[in-house]
Formats: structure tokens, C-alpha cells, sequence
């Protein structure tokens, strides 16, 4: 990562943090460094943070650090696009490997963590690890790679995912565009080409 990237990565947790106290991340004793990726869990006053080496938890209402998870088998790879990680309904989170097609799973409740090794099936040969991932409306989980930025669905339960073409291209640069997010709560699949019998 340069120093810019790091830089937005720090704006990026202070403006996430801001809103929750006085001066934002001070407060709750906010570990920035190596700081990925932030995601807010407002129903359970929680805040995560994916990190170079672990998985940190804080809660919003007591300003601490709850957890420290460490992912097995992790590493982030020197890749256009970084790992990501992505809120469940339940409060649970996924994080990807922007290195190989492989999730992890933290649980909302335990901490448990448990690794998905996924089976891509479509231009396998061209993708590898996920730089991007979103829940839709319906709870489906979709994924850019980190690579080429293709759109895979993944279904966790099978350990498998399939590639979708987009009519509209979801990505900008190593994540969704707030409009294809947006796309996700109005409709389950707003991007998909019509099939040719519709035609």
C-alpha cells in the first residue's frame, strides 16, 4: 500500500468514526493502523475493522475493542484490489482473500470463525481472489474479483460460485458503485441481461 492509500484508509475510519463521539476514533481507542476495510453494524452498536493481520470488534455504546480475531491461513496479496468484507443480516461477517477464491465467516455471536473454500464456475481461469463483496436485498452475496472485476454469486452453503454478466458494470475501480448497491435494495437482480426468449 503507498502512502496515499494509506492516507484514504485512515480519512475513511476517522469519517466512519465521527459520527459515533466527540472526536471520532479516539474515543474508543480506534486501532488504525493497517486498517482495510470499515464496516458499521448500527443495530448491534458495532463497529468492524479488517486489518493486515486481524479482525477487530468495537463496541459503539461501551467504546471498546470487544474482539480480536485472527483469520487462519489469511494474507493479503500486493493486488490491484484489496480484500474486503461485508455485514450479514445476522451481525455476522464475511471477509474475502483477494488472493484465492476463499471466504471467511466470523460469527455475529461466538467470534467462531469458519473458512469457505469456493469453487468458481465461468472464466475461472482469469479470476482469483475477491476484491470486492455486498449483500443484496434478498441475501444473496455477490463478489468482484480482484483481478479482472467480473461479478460472481456466491452461494456459501454449496461452496460454489457462478459468474454474472451485468448489463450495467457494478465496479468502480475495487468496489461496488453506491448506484449498483442502491440496484441491490430496489430489486434482487436490476443488473442481469434479459435472456434471449424475452427478447
Amino acid at each position: 500500500m503507498n502512502g496515499g492509500s494509506i492516507w484514504m484508509v485512515l480519512f475513511l475510519v476517522a469519517s466512519v468514526m465521527a459520527g459515533c463521539g466527540k472526536e471520532g476514533n479516539p474515543e474508543y481507542g480506534l486501532d488504525e493502523r493497517g486498517a482495510l476495510r470499515v464496516k458499521t453494524d448500527p443495530a448491534r452498536s458495532r463497529v468492524w475493522v479488517l486489518g493486515l493481520d486481524n479482525v477487530r470488534v468495537y463496541d459503539t455504546v461501551k467504546k471498546r475493542l470487544i474482539r480480536q480475531i485472527e483469520l487462519p491461513s489469511w494474507s493479503v496479496a500486493r493486488l490491484v484490489c484489496m480484500p474486503d468484507m461485508a455485514l450479514e443480516r445476522s451481525g455476522s461477517a464475511f471477509i474475502s482473500s483477494n488472493a484465492q477464491s476463499r471466504l471467511w465467516r466470523i460469527d455475529a455471536d461466538s467470534f467462531e470463525v469458519k473458512m469457505h473454500e469456493i469453487s468458481l464456475h465461468g472464466r475461472e481461469q482469469w479470476d482469483i481472489g475477491f476484491g470486492a463483496l455486498a449483500f443484496a436485498a434478498d441475501g444473496a452475496l455477490y463478489a468482484l474479483t480482484s483481478s479482472v472485476g467480473s461479478l460472481w454469486k456466491i452461494d456459501v452453503a454449496k461452496a460454489s460460485a457462478s459468474m454474472i454478466e451485468p448489463n450495467n458494470p457494478p465496479s468502480k475501480a475495487c468496489a461496488f458503485t453506491a448506484q449498483f448497491l442502491k440496484d441491490f435494495e430496489r430489486s434482487r437482480k436490476p443488473w442481469t441481461r434479459p435472456s434471449p426468449q424475452q427478447n
